[in-house]
């Protein structure tokens, strides 16, 4: 893989909050979140929550990319909705630093890359709405959600994705793809800037990229759970990639 220089990018992601069975209070990342950034070339930082935004503008200066993770459903009313029968579990903490540093990476063109709730974040930081269940609300026969559904609901590939094949992600993937699926919601309005790339056959929005950005690209379903599908990494690699310029750029004008 191609560097501006030997040290390997750093890329920020974000912590989901869980406890362990003593009840103590723990962050949790999946371990394939990170391994995906190692196997790239970058350094995947943990970034906690409940610190204070002086903090976070600290870490957000010694990133070089941003990875917003799958995870619980987004608080509904960050997008002007009130939650309904079909909501599942939120984390308004981590809705909040989630934001926070995806609009940062915005600001500065940053590179980023969403994945699954990661998809539905960056839609709802730039003003868009979600679905917050697309069989009640968008009536789709597809299979989204394979949660818990066999030993390995993680690497079953239930329907296509077409991407434009002007897309970056498709000249590095390709036009047509087979994707694992492990969600209840969806895009519904993009948020302003962002160009669906990508859809499933029945018209579910599965991947975005932000216009007149360098690397700002979102994917529904989740490329880190197909570990021995190479092409799957190549989304991790364009993240490092464009971090390690970020990075370069940043140094060069001293920002």
């Amino acid at each position: 893989m191609a560097m501006t220089d030997s040290k390997p990018p750093v890329i920020g992601i974000p912590v989901a909050q869980g406890e362990n069975a003593r009840g103590a209070k723990l962050y949790v990342v999946h371990q394939l979140y990170l391994d995906a950034v190692y196997r790239a070339g970058g350094i995947p930082c943990p970034v906690p929550l409940h610190l204070d935004e002086k903090v976070y503008r600290e870490i957000f200066r010694r990133m070089n990319g941003l990875l917003l993770a799958g995870g619980e459903d987004i608080d509904p009313r960050l997008y002007h909705a009130q939650p309904n029968g079909h909501l599942e579990k939120i984390d308004p903490d981590r809705d909040r630093v989630e934001i926070m540093l995806t609009r940062w990476a915005v600001e500065e063109k940053m590179p980023i890359l969403g994945i699954c709730r990661g998809h539905q974040l960056l839609n709802v930081a730039l003003g868009g709405a979600l679905y917050q269940d697309i069989r009640a609300e968008m009536g789709v026969e597809e299979v989204h959600d394979m949660r818990g559904k066999g030993p390995n609901f993680r690497q079953q590939r239930p329907h296509q994705v077409k991407l434009d094949p002007t897309s970056r992600i498709a000249q590095a993937l390709g036009a047509v793809l087979w994707v694992n699926s492990l969600h209840h919601q969806a895009v519904a309005t993009p948020g302003q800037g962002l160009r669906v790339i990508g859809m499933s056959p029945e018209g579910v929005i599965e991947a975005t990229e932000l216009e007149g950005h360098p690397f700002a690209v979102t994917v529904q379903w989740h490329p880190e759970m197909l570990r021995d599908d190479e092409q799957m990494l190549k989304l991790f690699q364009l993240l490092v990639e464009e971090a390690a310029r970020f990075r370069a750029h940043r140094q060069d004008c001293a920002c």
